[in-house]
Formats: structure tokens, C-alpha cells, sequence
């Protein structure tokens, strides 16, 4: 059960919760949630994919955001229009059906963008953990021969501590640690699982092409250690890619630290570099 919105918000912000943007037989509906400006026209997309493992969480949540939707609406009204997703989890289907998820969310989106004040050419994707690996994927990995008001490209990234490259480990780890990337996969080990785990990373779609991407990360993040942003910014580079690696001092994945103003900190600096890049990027 989502926590339910207030309508509206501070600043002539409303939201649209619950707009079905899929239905796929077999499954439940796929919906979004979509914070605008009432009147406003034209305005770039940001597009919010919640992490969770691929196994829980939803749109209205993110990190230790005590009410992440405000944190959205006041998106909004900083002249964006915003939209939060809602994908099959890993108990529903294996991958890539989150990432296909994600793609026809934004196809819709870019349908509806009259009706919903949006520029369809100039979207942006951001999401935390495993919603840091679906907003890499919709930024490396879609059809770049449809139109850009049409299809599912996107024009920026913000992952937040996301996993891009699944072969790479900053230490040895038991084979128990992988299972529920395998469970995501749909399949029961590294030999088994061979040609998924090459599909899944981001890194491996990274060509020139790719839009501009800035990667947020802790420095003690135990899940996720550092190490993935840290080769996807150098691939990135590499091919001549825009990108940008931010890593916050002191705390683990999720922002999480000892510190308590050392993590509300993070919270807020993290949200604003985001804001920033955006501002920059789809805002010239």
C-alpha cells in the first residue's frame, strides 16, 4: 500500500498519483505518480526510479528522506515537471523487465506531454541503489533510431549509488552474496548466469552517444562499494562521454552514517548536486 499524497502542495504544486502508464497481461498495473505546476507548459522531465534491491520499495520513498514526495514537489516548483515510477519487482519478473518498465514509463510520459506540460525533449532520470542501476540502463541502453519526442532516450543521468558493472567486486565474497543478483537475473550462479550478468550492466552499452551522466556515491558503502562509480566514470571517459563521479566522505550506501548531521548533510548535498547537474544540463 503507497502512502497517499497530499493534493497539492506548497508552490502550485499538485500531484497525479496512481496514472497507469502500462498493462501488461499476467501482471498488475504499472503506475506513476506525476508532480507538476498547475498551467505550467514546456517543462524538462525528471524521472525518479526508487531503489530496493529490485525487490521492494516504491515511488514515495528514497534513502532516509523522512517525506520523499515533498522532496519531489519541491522539484516541481523549481520548474520541472516530475514523474516517479513504479516497476515489476523481482518477484514479478526477472530482468530486463524492470528496465523495460522504466523505458515504456518514459515513452508514455513523452506521449502525454502536452497533457502533462512537459518538454518531451529534454528528460532526466535519477533513482538510488537498484534505482541507480535502472536510471544508468535508460541512459546507455535505449532506441536511438525513434524520434527524441517519441522514444525512450533520455538527455541525463543522476544514479545514486548504483551498480553498473556486475563482474566487478572490491573484495572476495562468499557465492551467498550473489544470490539475489541471480534471483534478479533468473538464474543460479556465475557459470549459469554468464550471458545475464554482461546484459544487466550499464557499463557494457556505453558508447560516445551517451548522455551526460553524474554519479553520486559513499565512500563507505558497504553494498555497493565505490569502485562501481568508480569504472563507469572511467568508461564513460573513455568512449568521450560526459560524466562526473561525486563521492561524499563518511558515509555508507543510502547516505547512512553514525553521524547524524553528517547524514542529514549528505541527504540535502546529494539532493542539490542532482538539482544542480540538472539545472545545467536541461536548463542552458
Amino acid at each position: 500500500m503507497l502512502p497517499k499524497l497530499p493534493v497539492p502542495f506548497p508552490g502550485g504544486v499538485v500531484a497525479l498519483p496512481d496514472l497507469t502508464y502500462a498493462t501488461i497481461p499476467g501482471y498488475r498495473p504499472l503506475k506513476l505518480d506525476i508532480y507538476r505546476r498547475q498551467g505550467a507548459k514546456d517543462r524538462p522531465l525528471l524521472v525518479y526510479i526508487h531503489g530496493g534491491g529490485w525487490a521492494m520499495g516504491n515511488s514515495r520513498g528514497l534513502a532516509a528522506f523522512a517525506d520523499f514526495p515533498t522532496v519531489l514537489a519541491d522539484l516541481a516548483a523549481r520548474g520541472y515537471a516530475v514523474a516517479a515510477v513504479n516497476y515489476r519487482l523481482k518477484s514479478e519478473a526477472t530482468f530486463p523487465a524492470q528496465s523495460q518498465d522504466v523505458d515504456a514509463a518514459i515513452r508514455w510520459l513523452r506521449a502525454n506531454a502536452a497533457t502533462y506540460g512537459i518538454d518531451p525533449a529534454r528528460v532526466g532520470v535519477f533513482g538510488d541503489s537498484a534505482g541507480g542501476h535502472l536510471a544508468a540502463m535508460a541512459a546507455v541502453d535505449c532506441d536511438r533510431s525513434a524520434p527524441v519526442e517519441k522514444g525512450d532516450c533520455v538527455q541525463a543521468a543522476v544514479p545514486w549509488y548504483g551498480i553498473y558493472d556486475f563482474t566487478v567486486t572490491d573484495k572476495p565474497r562468499p557465492p551467498e552474496d550473489f544470490k539475489p543478483i541471480y534471483d534478479f537475473l533468473g538464474c543460479k550462479d556465475a557459470a549459469d548466469c554468464a550471458d545475464e550478468i554482461k546484459a544487466v550492466g550499464p557499463i557494457n552499452y556505453v558508447d560516445a552517444k551517451t548522455p551526460p551522466i553524474l554519479l553520486l556515491h559513499g565512500e563507505l558503502d558497504a553494498a555497493v562499494p565505490v569502485i562501481q562509480a568508480q569504472v563507469m566514470q572511467d568508461k564513460l571517459k573513455s568512449v568521450g562521454a560526459s560524466a562526473r563521479m561525486v563521492v561524499y566522505p563518511g558515509v555508507n550506501h543510502g547516505w547512512m552514517a553514525k553521524d547524524r548531521e553528517l547524514m542529514r548533510s549528505t541527504h540535502v548535498k546529494a539532493l542539490q548536486d542532482t538539482v544542480d547537474f540538472f539545472d545545467a544540463v536541461l536548463k542552458p
